[in-house]
């Protein structure tokens, strides 16, 4: 009985242990899609104030 219920805890722990290794996978890998995802914005960001610079001197111009 008693090595019945250790073989069920080493079962447990051994899945356990599985889905703790799968987790730190899938974080890993989500700390790199949102580390790409970050620079991305920070790209979109950069050509959007560009573009409003762009916009801002066409303004200027126009009002000479």
């Amino acid at each position: 009985m008693t090595s019945e219920i250790f073989a069920e805890l080493e079962n447990k722990l051994d899945s356990l242990i599985e889905e703790v290794e799968t987790l730190r996978l899938e974080i890993s890998d989500l700390r790199q899609v949102r580390d790409s995802l970050q620079q991305e914005a920070s790209q979109t960001e950069a050509r959007l104030q560009k573009l409003v610079g762009m916009f801002d001197r066409l303004e200027e111009s126009a009002a000479l």
